[in-house]
């Protein structure tokens, strides 16, 4: 297909749109790399010294419920009082990405991390949310994603978890890693080493002596949450199959409330699946 010499141009005269646009509303300042008063946290560090927008009511977003809103107003709603944004490159494919944080408040909760993807100039859409994963942005632009604040009050109380201070101590694995690929948020996928890790952390778990729960407290020694963050990082880390995560708890938590605890983890699992968008 050949275009004619005024498409060409036509084209040229775009891009220069385009790109005077891109300069209007953004500020590519950064603040002073040696001031060390400035957050060591590398998400904050993210965000702070990043590309922003200054222009935020000339930008508009196309949230996941379709309705679209400009991005001075978004930021200043009652719900993102602690709220941050950035442009970044996430999959360096020459457009940069809108990110935007905010902290809602409450004990141990919770961090959440807005993903919009550009489409013109003055307008985003949203294609990924991050709720409540204490997550970590490395400089290789991949987001590390806890299961920390949604599994903590799980069966114990939010400080407490399961101590070994052995050799043979089951490996501690709270995290699964996301990059953002072709417009979307994309979980990397375990490997075998991950898969034997899990099980044999399990299989450890599965022969410690039962702690009974008392009705009115349901805390115990940790136990049931280092079960819990094994088998979220397995559900997600190896294709989101729920049978299979149901198999592996099967396999190893033997005691008498294994019933209670599967419907306790599958409900919780159903909760951080509606809250992220991943």
């Amino acid at each position: 297909m050949h275009f004619s010499l005024r498409a060409g141009i036509f084209a040229v005269l775009m891009l220069n749109v385009f790109l005077l646009k891109a300069q209007e509303v953004v500020d590519t300042s950064r603040f002073n790399a040696t001031d060390t008063s400035k957050p060591t946290d590398p998400t904050t560090d993210f965000f702070q010294q990043g590309e922003k927008i200054t222009a935020t009511d000339k930008v508009s977003l196309v949230m996941l419920n379709k309705r679209m809103i400009k991005l001075g107003s978004f930021l200043k709603s009652a719900a993102m009082e602690n709220a941050d944004h950035v442009l970044a490159d996430l999959d360096n494919d020459g457009r940069k990405e809108l990110l935007i944080s905010n902290f809602t408040g409450g004990a141990h909760c919770c961090d959440e991390i807005y993903i919009f993807k550009n489409l013109t100039p003055t307008k985003y859409q949203q294609v990924a949310k991050l709720f409540a994963g204490q997550t970590l942005i490395t400089r290789n632009n991949e987001f590390i994603y806890s299961f920390g604040e949604h599994l903590g009050y799980f069966f114990t109380c939010y400080a407490c978890g399961y101590s070994d201070t052995s050799d043979a101590a089951p490996i501690e694995i709270r995290s699964i890693a996301l990059q953002y690929s072709k417009g979307k948020m994309v979980i990397m996928p375990g490997n075998q080493e991950l898969r034997s890790i899990i099980n044999d952390n399990l299989g450890k778990l599965g022969e410690l002596p039962y702690e009974e729960l008392e009705e009115d407290i349901a805390q115990d020694n940790g136990l049931r949450k280092e079960f819990a963050m094994n088998l979220a990082v397995f559900y997600y880390s190896f294709g989101r199959n729920l049978a299979a995560t149901q198999a592996l708890f099967n396999k190893y938590y033997k005691y008498p409330d294994a019933k209670k605890v599967w419907q306790a983890f599958a409900k919780q699992l159903q909760y951080i699946r509606k809250e992220n968008v991943f």
